[in-house]
């Protein structure tokens, strides 16, 4: 678990209903966040093949991630709820955030030696663009709280666990040529640091939205949307190890 998430549940500033999503599916969040993939990109035993391979896998998740901030945009009209109007500021801040990490992924794959055409255009399995399709699902067709649960809280919150691995060791970086890693780390880096309070404030904004006793079915929805992340984000990194 992030440190400031733990640190965030510690501090009993959440009702028990999302203390105990968090806690029944940290599972999941681990089974990403411990993936081999991520232990083999950081000691740099990782394949150029499978390596490739889960660049250009999951590059639809992170062409499109604005795209959801966008979708859930839609859903909060500014007036008399403080939920949403919150919920309104925090997601128009981070679109130009996540349109800056497009491009900084752009320029890993492209250290990486993936061609743009390449990761533009590829054919990518029903199993790799899995997490994506049901991240824009989720962002399009459900409530505000699931959609944020799915994206901003999980995939967000997962994401900084293994960069902050990967950004630490010291063999990664060797994967590309001297004048090009920074650039190469860039996203990397962006990520370890950026995403360790960001799953905290889509935990704000998702209590902020239903308070303290919503009804059983959406505290539901909400832990569902959150583990469904997980499972298949863990499916599109089981199908780019498998890459041969």
């Amino acid at each position: 678990m992030l440190v400031a998430v733990e640190a965030a549940i510690n501090s009993c500033r959440y009702p028990q209903w999302i203390q105990d999503i968090v806690v029944e599916t940290e599972h999941g969040a681990q089974a990403v966040a411990k993936h081999e993939a991520w232990f083999r990109f950081s000691d740099g035993t990782i394949p150029q093949i499978q390596h490739q391979a889960l660049l250009v896998g999951f590059w639809p998740l992170i062409e499109r991630f604005p795209q959801f901030l966008a979708l859930n945009l839609l859903k909060c009209s500014y007036g008399e709820q403080p939920g949403l109007n919150t919920a309104r500021g925090w997601l128009i801040n981070n679109l130009r955030i996540e349109q800056r990490h497009v491009e900084m992924y752009e320029d890993w794959a492209q250290c990486a030696g993936i061609p743009r055409k390449q990761l533009f255009n590829a054919q990518r399995s029903k199993a790799a663009i899995a997490v994506t399709d049901w991240c824009w699902q989720v962002c399009q067709d459900d409530g505000l709280a699931e959609a944020m649960a799915a994206t901003s809280y999980a995939i967000e919150g997962v994401t900084a666990e293994w960069t902050k691995m990967v950004w630490e060791s010291p063999n990664y970086k060797l994967f590309f040529a001297e004048g090009q890693r920074k650039k190469a780390m860039k996203w990397i880096q962006a990520h370890a640091a950026y995403d360790e309070t960001h799953p905290v404030d889509a935990l704000d904004l998702i209590y902020n939205l239903l308070g303290d006793t919503p009804e059983e079915s959406r505290v539901q929805r909400v832990k569902h949307a959150i583990q469904k992340s997980y499972d298949l984000y863990l499916l599109g990194l089981d199908t780019g190890m498998a890459a041969a």
